[in-house]
């Protein structure tokens, strides 16, 4: 029998929270970094960067697989398993000793975090549809920078005892958990054998600038929670407490993006939405080159949180568009790879760079001004099309 749930207003509140794990889901103990560093003197700051980037490259490996895995079992199952392993292999640094080890459990748990992004994002575009979709988007947007500010803030604070207790926060995963299993089902849909037809297939040629946009976009905004405490440090205030409330700013301006995305996506062409996203970014990050004390860092975080914001519903929402509901799983599985092969490739791309500028503020404006320029791309583009609508008129 065909499968009629319709999703409550519960449902979407535990699809939200599930959400809001995803985006800094491995960036919880950035405002750790500099302890561990100090903990582990002995190993490269690279590496132990890797703490927050290696659960991104683990997405990328996982993501596509995790994603045929959602159109094939079902997207609710993925969900809860994902959601085991976060809490569990995200608290695992709470009581591991080695380095080594702890990178091993940040692998893992960006398993759990492509099953996260992956799952929810697929339930959302085959809960909703149109408009109520657009608004939906922009919720899951305003969950994600949520969960910036409640896990960077968090974990800040969890810091100021010792460079463990952040792990802890990863266990909020068995709360939401609680709610998937009693509010979440599985979307109405087509027979299993319909979903499973191997003639439905992804237009990437379509597809593929939207993956390459997400993944240049994600990589330009995981210079904050990779560099940024660093940044605070250089310019005289090491409180991780303080970096974390930076970081959660910038994820309460992405929350506020994301609520006012639905009214955004109505008014602008998608074209003018990603100029606007990549020159927010860029000029928060040209700022931040500039910036000199903590409050010119305050002010710089909260443009790259509008931009980051406004920019993922915009993501999603065009390859909603883009591909077919039977493949949405397999399509949201590259999105997610393609996100956090973004975030991953942020952290060994600043190496030769940081290497070439010679310092934290330089690095900022390195990368501001690469979004300013793709800023441009999109400008362009948007004004092409403008021009061929005009001329059809």
């Amino acid at each position: 029998m065909k499968n009629t749930f319709v999703p409550t207003k519960w449902t979407l509140l535990f699809l939200l929270l599930a959400a809001m794990l995803t985006l800094m889901g491995g960036a919880a103990v950035a405002p750790a970094l500099p302890l561990i560093s100090e903990v582990f003197s002995d190993s490269p700051e690279y590496l132990v960067s890797m703490i927050i980037t290696l659960p991104s490259l683990a997405v990328a490996c996982t993501g596509y697989l995790i994603g045929i895995a959602c159109d094939r079992f079902g997207r609710r199952p993925v969900l809860v398993f994902s959601l085991v392993v976060f809490a569990v292999a995200g608290s695992a640094g709470f009581y591991l000793d080695s380095l080594w080890a702890i990178l091993v459990s940040r692998i893992v748990l960006g398993v759990g975090i492509a099953g996260l992004t992956t799952a929810t994002t697929a339930l959302i575009t085959e809960y909703y549809t149109g408009a109520s979709r657009a608004k939906v988007l922009g919720y899951q947007s305003a969950a994600m920078g949520l969960g910036i500010l409640i896990l960077e803030t968090g974990g800040g604070s969890l810091a100021e005892i010792s460079w463990r207790e952040p792990f802890l926060i990863y266990l909020v995963g068995f709360v939401i958990l609680a709610g998937v299993l009693l509010f979440i089902h599985e979307p109405s849909r087509e027979p299993r054998q319909a979903r499973h037809d191997g003639t439905v297939k992804l237009n990437m040629g379509a597809l593929l600038p939207i993956y390459a946009s997400i993944f240049v976009g994600m990589a330009i905004a995981f210079l904050l929670p990779t560099k940024l405490p660093y940044l605070v440090s250089e310019v005289g205030t090491a409180s991780t407490t303080g970096t974390g409330l930076l970081l959660g700013l910038m994820g309460c301006c992405s929350a506020l993006a994301g609520l006012f995305y639905g009214r955004l996506a109505a008014r602008m062409p998608r074209m003018q939405v990603m100029c606007l996203c990549f020159f927010l970014m860029g000029l928060g990050c040209c700022l931040l080159g500039f910036a000199a004390s903590v409050t010119a860092i305050a002010a710089s975080v909260i443009f790259v949180g509008f931009g980051q914001g406004a920019l993922i519903p915009t993501i999603v929402s065009w390859i909603s568009n883009k591909a077919p509901a039977q493949a949405m799983g397999k399509a949201t599985g590259i999105f997610s790879v393609a996100l956090n092969l973004g975030q991953f490739g942020s952290s060994l791309m600043v190496v030769p760079i940081l290497a070439a500028v010679g310092s934290y503020s330089n690095l900022f404006l390195a990368g501001g001004v690469c979004s300013v320029l793709i800023a441009v791309v999109y400008a362009a583009a948007w004004m092409r099309e403008r021009r061929g609508t005009a001329n059809t008129v």
